[in-house]
Parts: structure tokens; sequence; C-alpha cells
């Protein structure tokens, strides 16, 4: 099977996508700033090789991609991010890398330029897609994570019984499991390069309003949770103050418009099973809330 290298490994897709290749007995390799943290989420495994490195550490990836067919690529720096990833495609192409899978946003199928996060990683999907003589190329497009509850959620359904945000109580916004990504992920980067070819998966599994999302956290919690509408500016000051992102970021999930999404129902192909449900998410993270 071919060597896969991942970047991102510790993060909550990452790491879930790293322990699934090793769990398929894929040789893995992982580059982190701090070691100890990839030992501590994945062990000692004869299959797992880290390396030591950051995003501005060129010499280090261009010696340790060498000998990987394929390469996913996940980055969180948001002000860097594009041309982080183009860096990185364009190495990893030159070594021979055969396919890289690339986490993307499903913000890139909106209207051009309608975020800072769509133009990202917009940037960074058409310009790896654009370099002569590459490999494969995928693009994993999800749309809200189910672990965005981790970002103010979990707390205010705690100790407040509620969930806020600006949108309409009715409006429905999309959602999907960070599982669903690592597991997609991780079935195109062990299946054969040419079934997959340069495909886009969006990434949808469910569409929720605001109380349909009270009412699935009152169901699992077994407790009332409600869904409290408040301005715009308040959810720009959550994002910012206590997400701690930056204006760009912070702002562009106050002024979101997901109306132009829809659940992928083909998904279950791609996956081999059924989407996870964010009451099964709930039932497995309840204790955060």
């Amino acid at each position: 099977m071919s060597k896969v290298y991942v970047i991102g490994a510790t993060g909550g897709v990452g790491n879930q996508l790293v322990k699934i290749l090793l769990s398929r007995g894929v040789q893995t390799t992982v580059l982190v700033r701090d070691p100890s943290k990839a030992a501590g989420l994945f062990g000692d495994s004869e299959l797992l090789t880290v390396i030591q490195g950051d995003y501005n550490d060129n010499d280090t990836f261009k010696q340790s991609i060498v000998g990987h067919e394929r390469l996913f690529i996940l980055v969180t720096d948001f002000v860097n991010m594009a041309s982080i990833k183009i860096n990185y495609a364009k190495l990893a192409y030159a070594a021979g890398v055969k396919q890289i899978v690339h986490l993307s946003s499903g913000s890139v199928s909106g209207p051009w330029r309608q975020s800072h996060i769509a133009t990202s990683h917009y940037l960074a999907e058409s310009t790896i897609f654009d370099l002569p003589e590459r490999g494969s190329y995928v693009a994993l497009r999800p749309t809200s994570f189910f672990t965005n509850h981790f970002f103010g959620d979990n707390q205010t359904v705690k100790y407040k019984n509620s969930i806020f945000g600006s949108a309409d109580p009715d409006t429905k916004i999309p959602w999907i499991s960070p599982t669903d990504i690592a597991e997609l992920a991780a079935n195109v980067l062990t299946e054969p390069t040419e079934k997959h070819g340069d495909m886009v998966y969006e990434m949808t599994s469910v569409k929720l309003t605001g109380k349909e999302r009270a009412e699935i956290l009152s169901r699992v919690l077994g407790k009332e949770v409600n869904y409290v509408q408040i301005p715009v500016e308040a959810e720009y000051e959550i994002w910012s103050e206590k997400a701690h992102m930056p204006h760009m970021l912070a702002y562009s999930f106050a002024d979101a418009d997901y109306s132009h999404f829809n659940v992928n129902r083909a998904l279950s192909i791609v996956l081999h099973r059924q989407p996870e449900t964010l009451d099964a998410w709930l039932e497995i993270n309840k204790d955060k809330f």
C-alpha cells in the first residue's frame, strides 16, 4: 500500500485520519512542530514516522516527502494558508507524489470572493489544479464542522441551557462530522488514484436550523436547550473574543451565507457507510456539554 504523508496530523480531522490509516496498516508520515504531541496521540507504531518541522521548513519537507506517493494537506494558518498549501503541493509533485488530497472548504463553491475563507481556499485550489505536470488532485469541501460547537456552544449549553447565533431560528445551516471528513480522506488515500482522479467532494451531511439543533441537544443531553437569536455584532464578538479568531475569520463566520448549500446525498458511496448524525456525534461528546 502506498506511503501516505500527512500535514496537519494533530488537529481534530488530522489525528483521526492518521489513526484510521494506521489501523489499515498504512505506512504513515506526519509533519509536526511537537513530536511529543504526536506521541501522545498516536503512541508507538512501526508504521508511523514522525518528522519535526513547521510550515516554513522547506528543506525538512523536501527530504522527508521523498518516497511517498500520497499527501494529505490541512493548514490552519488562515492568513498565509494559500501560499503554504501551494508551496507544499509544488514540492510534493516535484518529489514524485502521485496524489494530493486537500482539505479545502465548502465556501469555495459559493460566490467568488464572498469571504476571506472562500478566497484563501479558492486561491489554493485553483493554483494547485493548474500546476503543470502534476499528479492527481482531490479536494474535500466540508461545510460547518460538528466540532464548531466547541467554540462556545458547549459552554453556553452547560451554564445557560442555550445556544446563540445571529441566524434566524428557522434558517438552515449545513453541517458535517469531522469523522466523516477523516474517513473520506482515508478512503481516497488508500484506494486507487485513478478511481478518484481530480474529484471534488462537497461535504454536507445535514442542514439544521438553530431550533432543530437545540431540539437535538435537548434530546441527547436530557435537558431543555433553547436557541437564542442575537445581533450579528454579538456573534462577531463571540468569534473574535471568545474563540480568539482574527478579524478576517470572525467576520467571515458572522457574515456567512449558507443558502446555496445542499445536502450531498451520495456521500455514503465514498464513505462506504451512512454519514455520522449530529445525534450520534453528541452522544460521543456529551460530557463536554
